[in-house]
């Protein structure tokens, strides 16, 4: 059982990303720990009382039925919560609801160590990052700064300072959450105190993360960004992580000066109150879940796995022909185009394979901006996500969000999502859609569900975000803008297929 867990960590890649992925690069050290919790503890968990578990074999077939989609379309995150899942089966299998309540803990600390799912991450740190970018500004106040903030775009008259995807000491909140779960586990307190310790570690990260990004701020006004990148890549790292965790363990501390009898610091964690000794079997029942109908299942399914995922583990992707952005056509009927490179850090943030950005002026001098970004592989890398989700780090406002129909040249037509925004007196209109072969989707989160079938049919998992963008002049209606961007998606359409391929 232990080698076929292994073998498909290491087959989804879960290892290598808790070896090198420096948000889940805990992973290996939190195992540890728990597996080290386990063997400790093994006597009481073997005492549980075992019978034929329906939910264990039931649970084996659903882990068996996700592997096998993650594995013929080649989307290692369904592999790795499928690997997950078989954990859980073989809890139930081994020892019942019983075994489940011990290990629900262990569980989900396991569950934290398994990477979010592209379409998730953009959507939950989005708003942490307006949060941090709000608190960075009130310690640039604080400490005599002058500041003007709009959604993650500090102004500070001679540079602005973009709070990158994600922030980057947003990276430690996983890591902090780990420990935190592990810490109030292994506390000797009311259930209250150790989920107080367990949520603490969100508000903690957030703090640190704004103190980091002020002392950029104010670091990079008296000395200009060239004398501190070195120092804040630093900063950004280890100082802000060891922070964290010392505010964490003062939290703590203060918690335990709460309980009854006040134990001593080192005294208020142990491995061995953990789990529950009161249900005790006999010891006939102690060897039972060896032949456990249950226990076969799981034991089945996860051998049915390990041979399955042998034969797929050098399967590539079918190749489809394209068009490189660079030869992006010059004019798009009467629109030419003046294509723009984006900065570096925002290509780094987007991390497309490819990606167009041009501006298309027309010859009566309206003007629409058009961004397409294009992914080759949205597995396991990076994906397209909405601009909703990036809109108010700019400082702008949503007031409209509405489905809108597009015409092409041979009589169809498309839907595409239209939003109307506005920042002071400026108002833009854009229109974006995501593309994934033949099909267009307004929600990512539907485009990901259908990545899935996508990938088994097709052996692809390519796709692209498109968006075009105009503002709406003093002297017009938004319904002249409407116009404009209809007349020039009409010639965007004919030509789209050539960079983003059916």
């Amino acid at each position: 059982m232990s080698f076929g867990f292994a073998w498909l960590l290491y087959q989804s890649g879960l290892f290598l990303i808790w070896l090198e992925d420096e948000e889940y690069g805990h992973g290996m050290m939190v195992v540890g720990i728990l597996v080290y919790l386990l063997y400790r503890n093994r006597n009481m968990l073997l005492t549980t009382p075992t019978s034929v578990s329906w939910m264990g074999i039931l649970v084996s077939f659903t882990a068996l039925l996700m592997f096998s989609l993650g594995e013929l379309s080649g989307i290692a995150p369904i592999q790795m919560y499928s690997i997950w899942l078989f954990a859980v089966a073989a809890t139930f299998s081994i020892g019942g609801w019983g075994l489940f309540r011990k290990l629900l803990v262990p569980l989900f600390i396991i569950f934290l160590l398994i990477p979010l799912p592209n379409v998730l991450g953009p959507m939950l740190t989005s708003q942490l990052q307006l949060i941090s970018s709000k608190l960075g500004v009130w310690v640039i106040r604080l400490f005599g700064g002058v500041v003007f903030l709009e959604g993650n775009v500090i102004d500070m008259g001679g540079f602005k300072l973009l709070v990158a995807e994600a922030c980057a000491g947003l990276r430690y909140l996983f890591p902090l959450m780990s420990i935190g779960a592990i810490a109030g586990y292994l506390m000797c307190a009311p259930v209250w105190m150790r989920w107080a310790i367990f949520l603490a570690t969100i508000p903690v990260t957030i703090f640190m993360n704004s103190f980091r990004i002020g002392v950029t701020g104010l670091l990079t006004e008296a000395y200009g960004s060239g004398h501190t990148e070195g120092f804040l890549h630093f900063f950004e790292g280890w100082v802000v992580f060891v922070a964290s965790l010392a505010i964490l363990i003062i939290f703590v501390w203060l918690l335990t000066k709460m309980l009854t009898d006040s134990p001593a610091f080192t005294k208020i964690f142990s491995f061995d109150h953990v789990f529950d000794t009161k249900e005790v079997a006999s010891s006939d029942k102690n060897n039972n879940w060896q032949t456990s109908p249950a226990v076969k299942v799981m034991l089945g399914s996860l051998i049915i796995a390990v041979i399955a995922s042998s034969p797929f583990a050098e399967r590539g992707d079918s190749t489809v022909a394209s068009k490189p952005f660079t030869r992006f056509p010059e004019m798009l009927g009467k629109w030419r185009a003046n294509e723009n490179r984006l900065p570096a850090s925002v290509v780094e943030s987007a991390a497309a394979s490819d990606y167009y950005n041009g501006t298309f002026t027309s010859p009566e001098g309206k003007v629409i901006n058009l961004y397409v970004a294009y992914y080759a592989d949205q597995k396991l890398g990076p994906a397209p996500h909405s601009p909703e989700l990036c809109i108010p780090g700019d400082g702008w406002k949503i007031t409209s969000n509405k489905p809108f129909l597009l015409n092409d040249k041979k009589g169809g037509s498309i839907e595409v999502n239209r939003l109307i925004i506005t920042k002071g007196d400026h108002t833009i209109v854009t229109y974006y859609w995501l593309k994934q072969g033949k099909k267009i989707f307004l929600q990512q989160y539907m485009a990901r569900l259908d990545l899935i079938l996508f990938a088994i049919k097709e052996n692809r998992a390519d796709a692209a975000l498109i968006r075009m963008v105009s503002e709406v002049r003093s002297n017009e209606k938004i319904e002249d803008t409407d116009t404009r961007m209809q007349e020039m998606a009409t010639e965007l359409l004919d030509v789209i297929s050539d960079y983003v391929p059916n």
